[in-house]
């Protein structure tokens, strides 16, 4: 068995990569990979996952003749919450009769992407705009919060966090700073906007009354982890899939 999982949407050549599994599978031997799912990163306006080591964004439909192209069938593909909605694809070689297909799964998921219009232009156009009212949405909440004079820190020094502040264009002026749990990220400033990153210790100090939950694929568990601030009054802001307060 060869697995690839959260590795095939950072290959920049495919066909190459897929040679390479080619030449190394058994011939009854399985090839599994896990991808964010293109379905939900649209349906759930999930932009910020759209950063340099993604290089694309994955629907079923087009796996099928990719893999075709090598040699490869798919037998059988599972959905997973995982990283905002992931999928995980089973592939064969064309010659392995020993796997049966799941039909009924492949089946299911090829007509849901047709249903939701996922291979429609407009979709795409309609996926820009939630975009930018994601966006309107988070900026209008946290200058109304930083108006009213409330302290507003973030969770999570995360690639995805850094896209949504950049685009966002949030920095010092409304973010104190970023708890991030990683030492080798403490101390130092993201990427574009400069808020320092600190460690947990600054929020069990200065607990302030709004927490950005950048991270917010971990929103449940970062909210297990940061519980005695939640019992001290604390509050969550999630971003994505639409902005609100918990």
């Amino acid at each position: 068995m060869i697995t690839a999982m959260n590795v095939f949407a950072h290959v920049d050549d495919l066909d190459d990569f897929l040679d390479g599994v080619c030449a190394l599978l058994a011939d009854d031997g399985i090839f599994a990979i896990e991808v964010p799912y293109l379905l939900n990163f649209v349906n759930k306006t999930e932009f910020d996952t759209s950063y340099h080591e993604h290089l694309s964004y994955f629907l079923l439909k087009p796996l099928i003749p990719l893999f075709a192209r090598h040699g490869l069938e798919l037998f059988d593909v599972k959905k997973f919450t995982i990283h905002g909605g992931s999928i995980r694809v089973y592939a064969k070689k064309v010659t392995n009769r020993s796997i049966k297909a799941d039909h009924e799964a492949l089946q299911w998921l090829l007509e849901l992407e047709h249903d939701l219009g996922l291979y429609d232009a407009k979709t795409y156009r309609g996926f820009a705009r939630d975009v930018e009212r994601l966006k309107r949405d988070l900026l209008v909440l946290l200058t109304k919060l930083r108006q009213q004079g409330k302290s507003i820190a973030a969770y999570g020094a995360s690639a995805k966090g850094n896209v949504l502040t950049n685009y966002c264009g949030i920095g010092r002026e409304i973010i104190h700073y970023v708890v991030d749990d990683t030492p080798e990220k403490q101390g130092y400033l993201t990427p574009g906007n400069h808020i320092p990153i600190v460690s947990m210790q600054r929020l069990r100090t200065e607990k302030p009354d709004y927490l950005l939950l950048l991270a917010w694929n971990f929103a449940e568990e970062l909210m297990e982890k940061t519980e005695e601030y939640r019992k001290a009054g604390g509050k969550y802001i999630i971003p994505i899939p639409n902005v609100r307060v918990v």
